[in-house]
């Protein structure tokens, strides 16, 4: 039983927590008891999403590059150089039974597991290769796999369709572990026993292999698969933003803002690599890449910075000049701001309060005390993306001191940046806006470097190998709907 329970509470969203527990103690009728514990088709979910990044939260839009406009291989993967793509793409119902999560909430990226893992996978991938095979007919066929359908009860052009897309291995496989008759005979037990969370999923499920058999409409089976509704929560939620970025290992960002369970768009960022220079003080006095972009900050050094009591550590310091350079149709683009913001600088111990009065810092018109700038928020906020940046830093094996600072300082640096900017130079204003996607983006470089998948001593990072197809998209609700992408665009 421990062993069970130790695989289910990492097994979402499939209900699996609830199968648990005195669910599984109080059934006496074995068939019951051994449809309980068969572990759900997929197990993907938010409790094993890839590592996410708040510290890249940004209300700014990004400016992508569409994927459709780069060449593809024979499986229909990108090679993606460095950059922001976008891909729109279908998508597919994951979790047959949960309605879609509430409009606005934000969805990580989690890896395919489960014990159809594999076959909703090749599903996914291979249908690149078959696009004239319909969007409804592929869903159909991942409702089978997920309610474990008989695969000889399905209609014959659902069987034609899986043949295309599947080996007769698995097609044998989706046979040998169908469950139509174990529910016919525990059904009304199983209302009355289970949570009415764990019986509506099987209920669900069972509807769908009704249907499937009786090769019913695609819109009967989509108002069982997918509910109208909302889901309450339950343990292990999380609050997602929606954009929210998340890391995986092959060395890049992703992000997804679904539409609806059949349409996704999903966004990628190869970091590019910077090099960040540091005076004698620490403070970051340029971070650049090797195209010619970068942003150059000289300080004002007869402004007296800012001290923060209880965090002796950390500095605001006021910049004299920033220097943005931005290349442009092959030529490098330069704008300066003279006398305007001003950033942190330093190593936090983030337990700092900023004095209301600013008391010991000069007045002036751009530094730490200048009018109507509250040092405190700036202060409160960075403490916040502090905390985010180390636990980024501790989950990786051998995080390097210089890596740690290049982080929080990258971040300092940015929003010191940001707010210089904020309301200057109109005729620059998408001009800077890029400016700032580029910004971010350096942060993003440094998490890779902590992560491992971005080497500092490579100034020309290698393209990523991108396939849209076969990605999960987990909500933050562990019982809202999952959704899987494949590689045909929309």
């Amino acid at each position: 039983m421990t062993t069970l329970r130790r695989r289910f509470e990492y097994a979402v969203p499939a209900i699996a927590a609830l199968f648990l527990g005195s669910v599984v103690v109080a059934v006496q009728n074995p068939l019951l008891d051994r449809l309980i514990k068969t572990p759900p088709a997929i197990t993907s979910g938010v409790a094993n999403a890839y590592p996410d990044a708040p510290i890249l939260d940004d209300e700014a839009e990004e400016t992508a590059t569409p994927m459709a406009s780069l060449p593809r291989d024979a499986d229909g993967a990108f090679m993606l150089p460095a950059g922001v793509f976008e891909f729109r793409a279908k998508s597919f119902c994951l979790y047959a039974g949960a309605p879609a999560a509430a409009r606005g909430d934000g969805y990580l990226a989690a890896p395919l597991a489960g014990p159809k893992a594999r076959i909703i996978g090749d599903i996914l991938t291979r249908l690149y290769r078959h696009p004239d095979i319909t969007q409804e007919d592929v869903q159909s066929l991942i409702w089978a796999v997920l309610s474990r359908t008989k695969f000889s009860s399905l209609p014959r052009d659902l069987q034609a369709v899986a043949a295309r897309l599947l080996p007769p291995a698995d097609i044998a496989a989706l046979e040998a572990s169908a469950v139509d008759r174990i529910w016919q005979a525990v059904r009304d037990q199983a209302e009355s026993r289970l949570p009415s969370a764990v019986f509506e999923i099987l209920d669900a499920q069972a509807k769908l292999r009704d249907l499937l058999a009786a090769g019913a409409s695609y819109a009967e089976m989509a108002s069982i698969a997918v509910p109208d509704g909302t889901v309450e929560p339950q343990d292990g939620d999380r609050d997602i933003p929606l954009g929210r970025w998340n890391y995986d290992r092959a060395g890049f960002f992703i992000r997804f803002t679904p539409s609806s369970y059949t349409d996704i768009t999903m966004q990628v960022m190869v970091p590019e690599a910077y090099s960040i220079t540091r005076d004698a003080l620490r403070r970051i006095t340029a971070i650049s890449s090797p195209d010619g972009w970068a942003m150059e900050a000289a300080y004002d050094d007869t402004v007296t910075p800012l001290v923060v009591p209880g965090d002796p550590g950390i500095k605001g310091y006021a910049f004299k000049r920033l220097t943005f350079k931005q290349p442009v149709n092959g030529r490098i683009e330069t704008f300066q701001l003279e006398d305007e913001g001003w950033t942190f600088a330093g190593r936090s111990n983030g337990r700092g309060r900023v004095p209301t009065d600013s008391s010991g810092v000069a007045p002036t018109p751009h530094g730490p005390a200048a009018a109507g700038v509250d040092p405190g928020d700036r202060y409160a906020d960075w403490g916040q993306r502090y905390k985010d940046g180390q636990k980024w830093a501790k989950r990786t094996a051998q995080p390097s001191e210089k890596d740690v600072d290049d982080l929080t300082d990258t971040k300092h640096y940015e929003d010191g940046a940001k707010k210089a900017v904020t309301g200057s130079a109109k005729e620059k204003a998408d001009w800077l806006a890029d400016h700032g996607n580029r910004e971010r983006r350096t942060v993003a470089y440094v998490l890779c470097r902590l992560e491992g998948g971005c080497d500092p001593d490579d100034k020309t990072p290698p393209r990523k190998k991108f396939n849209p197809g076969g990605r999960v998209a987990a909500p933050g609700a562990n019982r809202a709907q999952l959704l899987g992408s494949s590689g045909i665009g929309r």
